[in-house]
């Protein structure tokens, strides 16, 4: 490892010499570096050579999509910029994403085709380049099985696009697309502009489709290869430094960090991601320690390391957290430690908007504490970057490789034949063949990236072994590389209904760990100690406060009451979870682990809760629809105070039972009878516990004042009466009610007008909705009420009709409401439900309003656009017109019915407007408007005449394009209701 301390003393005492005359200076020998391209372009191997080079003396400042989002200025150009705006200088490091490809992300459109993406996204990497930034890409790919976000981990996917896979065809367009990104991002003289690719990121986590829980270790390093390769060596993408970043948390933990490293002839950078939302000391040490961690290793294997992701978890705005003085105690950590300090860059996400933000802006708790950041000697920006692209850099060459691509290690091969896929790179090869025992099977050159060979093998050796798969390469008759998997060969065992594992079916570690991803550091083996196999878990909590294990499931619990496993605890005192991921929602139960002594333990369903992070859930109970969509269990370890610092857990015969079938919540509504999940909800939301007996008493009719104590509740009031009279005669203040009652007068949701309340008198059906109404905000009926029994002059009136076409309150039929009719204790927890559960009203969306530009709207095809005075001009062309349009700033369009706008001025047209939406990007149009032949305001284009199909996917809209006829038209005030 180079001194470069010592390296620029020495050129700083020649330069200085060689000034006064003392010397005569040498020529200057071109820097070498190892890259995973040795071909790679003179400044991407300057660019890394000086990221190598920065780290100690600094560390680079980088912000996602830093001049394409911002709240701090308006009609991004790929030159303003939030960072500019608060610091006075542009990040170091500018980031962008290939989401932009697909027109998910400006600066692409989900408008443009790919191609306008594509130069859109170059278009700012150039501007980067010129402002004196560092160029980063990170990837986040669609779910090509599903066609969802990068966050559906339905689907197998990541096996899917594998070589070989159903879905590799796919992957392979998709990464097409980012070879061409690459070879358009050129500077002012055509040279290619040097970008640090990140793709596959937060692999041990398993929220994207090819996380940790997806695919095994060597599945996932595969996958990180093909891309490599693919790239690389089929479509010659030479300005690429390609980054790895699995996460963070690793508690500086080398082995754990490096179970996914695809291997040091694949990556140059080696990153980490971290977020956080409280500056603690524990995630400072934490954060510190995994730095100082892969910085060893990049010093280690000749890379870089860098803080590839960070920011304030949820971000610094109205939906994020403002931790005091967070970036000057992240950025004072690091620097404090001589290991840590040694991080390239640390770049942190966008600021998509005010909600959602990573950089302070005014406004924000944090942007003083960010401004002292900036201002620190220590963090470098685009000011403080030069030579970074103009370094003499020669490389190593490449160095013969091989390395088998399919099947992956640890990978399970369930049918025969199979086809064996291996790269061999760099040697001119006689030979290539691969061994299965004494078996030689010859793999023959292709025309892609590998030499194969379909693998026969025999029905009776797909049996769940493992097997040892290895390749071999001949050069002038001796063997000078090999490389093996284990691979595990039949299908996956399958369990009868509601069985986790019982761990016979296994025939070794291999095929254990195959089906099981580890959480953390830990060690997961077959236990074959007692009478029938079981699953052992060894552990530490050196670097780690908890570990784990888990595997997808599936399948319809409905019919179960209990879950049951055998399990050996290890009597460390240690917190032992099981997390059953049921319905979306994680809910956890916890057995001993004190003592040894085995044994089968048993958890009701109705026992279990969800985890203590999901506070959005924290009243919820599992429910039948919960148990129909069972999708994974997990087992960790937590450590606990007192706790042993290690152990070893096992678990056997882990399976869903038919148990009890557990007593009703309360002994006079079992289930099914009326208003059942509406007071199971009631009770669960903490308003309502019954009766001391066990009973609810559903029938008992409502007081109005249980009804005012009830609502108080619900409403989380904490208001006090201060008034020294009483609202009401009959409640006076040392009446149980008395608070709630006078909240209810105090809130308006009451008559005052009279003297009484009447707090022991049932509540009725017509003050029930005029409560509920007033507590809405008295929302305007869609249309009067229509009921025999409710007179146009009942006062009430309003109030009824919103809530019987709410659905809140049922009428009692076609024509009568029930005016009168007695509301029961059920009845009032049906209403309450109904009314928690109602869809929010929604405001009207200004989309367009023109004041600063058009606003990303553009024709598709023939016809231009312009702005001028806060309107839009739409120039369509002859003889037929087409259509203009924009991505809207809002995608969800959830209860949506209109979209309006102004005409100031037209020549004439009939528009209808075309609405891509879904995953899959369909095209749905509505029905046409009728001729418009004069100014008029509010231009109404019904969405409701869009097919259910579409209807049904406007949670969803990427783009809306308006048809007009040839012509000039002026435009104004574009409205979504």
């Amino acid at each position: 490892m180079k001194n470069r301390h010592l390296a620029r003393a020495l050129t700083a005492g020649i330069t200085a010499a060689a000034l006064c005359g003392i010397v005569t200076l040498p020529a200057t020998a071109a820097e070498t570096v190892t890259l995973v391209d040795p071909g790679a372009s003179p400044q991407t191997r300057s660019l890394f050579s000086y990221l190598d080079d920065v780290r100690g003396d600094g560390i680079l400042f980088g912000h996602q999509h830093t001049t394409s989002y911002g709240l701090t200025f308006t009609g991004a150009d790929g030159l303003k910029s939030d960072v500019k705006n608060v610091t006075g200088d542009y990040p170091a490091v500018f980031g962008w994403d290939t989401l932009i490809l697909q027109g998910d992300e400006a600066p692409g459109s989900a408008g443009n085709t790919t191609a306008q993406n594509i130069a859109a996204l170059d278009d700012y990497i150039g501007k980067a380049h010129e402002l004196g930034g560092i160029n980063t890409l990170s990837a986040h790919m669609e779910n090509f099985v599903t066609g969802g976000s990068f966050y559906d981990t339905t689907g197998d996917t990541l096996r899917a696009v594998l070589p070989g896979g159903a879905k590799n065809a796919e992957l392979n367009a998709y990464l097409d697309n980012i070879a061409l990104a690459a070879d358009g991002a050129r500077d002012a003289d055509g040279n290619l502009i040097p970008i640090v690719f990140r793709p596959w990121h937060e692999n041990a986590g398993s929220w994207f489709w090819w996380g940790a829980a997806f695919g095994s270790p060597g599945e996932y390093k595969e996958l990180y290869r093909y891309t490599v390769e693919y790239l690389r060596d089929l479509k010659g993408v030479s300005n690429f430094l390609y980054a790895f970043s699995p996460g963070s948390g690793f508690g500086g933990n080398t082995e754990q960090y490096l179970r996914t490293y695809p291997g040091d002839e694949f990556i140059d950078v080696l990153g980490l991601d971290a977020y956080d939302n409280t500056g603690s000391q524990a995630f400072l040490d934490g954060l510190v320690a995994d730095l100082g961690m892969i910085a060893d290793l990049a010093d280690a294997r000749g890379k870089v390391s860098a803080f590839t992701e960070f920011g304030v978890s949820g971000g610094v705005g109205t939906s994020g957290s403002s931790p005091e003085q967070w970036f000057t105690k992240v950025l004072n950590a690091i620097k404090a430690d001589p290991r840590a300090s040694r991080s390239a860059y640390m770049e942190t996400w966008a600021n998509f908007d005010a909600g959602q933000h990573f950089v302070p802006v005014p406004g924000d708790a944090l942007l003083e504490d960010f401004q002292a950041y900036a201002a620190d000697p220590f963090t470098y920006f685009a000011g403080d970057v030069t030579g970074a692209f103009d370094r003499a850099v020669d490389t190593t060459p490449a160095q013969p490789l091989v390395h088998i691509a399919s099947p992956a290690d640890s990978a399970r091969v369930a049918t025969s034949p199979t086809t064996i896929r291996a790269t061999v790179q760099n040697v001119d090869a006689d030979r290539v063949y691969a061994t299965v025992g004494s078996t030689e099977i010859e793999l023959a050159p292709g025309d892609g990236l590998w030499w194969s060979a379909p693998w026969d093998i025999p029905a009776a050796e797909l049996d769940n072994s493992t097997q040892t798969l290895a390749v071999h390469v001949i050069v002038d008759g001796a063997e000078v590389l090999t490389d093996s998997v284990s691979v595990v060969l039949g299908p996956r065992p399958t369990f009868g209904p509601g069985v986790v594992d019982d761990y016979e079916g296994y025939g070794d570690n291999t095929a254990l760990r195959a089906e099981y991803v580890s959480y953390g550091a830990n060690t997961l083996s077959l236990d074959t100690s007692g009478p029938s196999k079981a699953l052992r878990m060894d552990y530490d909590f050196a670097t780690q406060t908890y570990t784990g294990f888990g595997k997808q499931i599936s399948g319809d619990w409905s019919a179960f009451n209990e879950l049951a496993l055998w399990v050996k605890p290890d009597g460390s005192g240690n917190k032992m979870v099981l997390q059953l991921v049921a319905g979306g929602v994680s809910y956890e139960a916890y057995p001993s682990l004190a003592g040894t002594t085995a044994g089968v333990v048993t958890f009701p369903f109705v026992d279990w809760r969800p985890a203590p992070w999901d506070t959005a859930n924290a009243n919820r109970r599992i429910t039948d629809a919960d148990l129909k969509a069972i999708s994974q269990f997990n087992i960790y370890v937590n450590s606990v105070d007192g706790g042993a610092p290690s152990g070893s857990v096992v678990v056997d015969n882990i399976a869903a039972l038919p148990g009890v079938e557990p007593p009703p919540l309360f002994s006079d509504v079992p289930p099914g009878s009326p208003n059942f999940d509406s007071i199971i909800w009631l009770h669960d939301q903490g308003l309502d516990d019954g009766y001391q007996d066990g009973t609810f008493r559903p029938t008992k009719p409502e007081t109005r004042q249980d009804v005012a104590t009830l609502l108080y509740r619900y409403a989380d009031a904490t208001w006090v009466p201060t008034a020294k009279r009483p609202t009401f005669l009959d409640v006076p203040k040392k009446h149980a009610a008395y608070t709630a009652i006078e909240w209810l007068a105090h809130e308006g949701l009451v008559d005052t007008t009279l003297p009484v309340y009447l707090p022991k008198a049932p509540l009725d059906r017509s003050s029930a909705a005029e409560l509920l109404w007033r507590l809405a905000g008295k929302p305007e009926p869609a249309a009067p009420e229509a009921f025999t029994d409710v007179p146009s002059w009942h006062p009430y009136g309003k109030a009824i009709a919103w809530a019987t076409e709410t659905g809140i309150i049922v009428p009692m039929s076609a024509t009568r409401y029930g005016v009168l009719k007695v509301v029961t204790r059920g009845d009032f927890a049906g209403y309450l439900d109904r009314y928690d559960h109602r869809p929010t009203p929604l405001e009207p969306v200004v989309l367009s309003d023109f004041t600063n530009g058009t606003q990303g709207w553009g024709p598709i095809g023939e016809g231009t656009v312009s702005s001028t005075g806060g309107t839009l001009t739409v120039d369509a062309a002859s003889p037929d017109g087409g259509w203009f349009g924009f991505g809207p700033s809002v995608g969800d369009w959830t209860g949506r019915t209109q979209v309006t706008f102004d005409v100031v001025s037209t020549t004439g047209f009939d528009t209808k407007a075309a609405l891509q939406v879904g995953s899959s990007w369909t095209w749905c149009e509505t029905a046409q408007v009728g001729w418009i032949a004069a100014p008029t305001t509010d231009v109404v284009v019904d969405l409701e005449t869009l097919t259910a199909d579409c209807g049904a996917q406007l949670a969803d809209v990427k783009r809306i394009n308006l048809y007009f006829n040839a012509g000039t038209h002026v435009l104004d005030d574009v409205v979504l209701h």
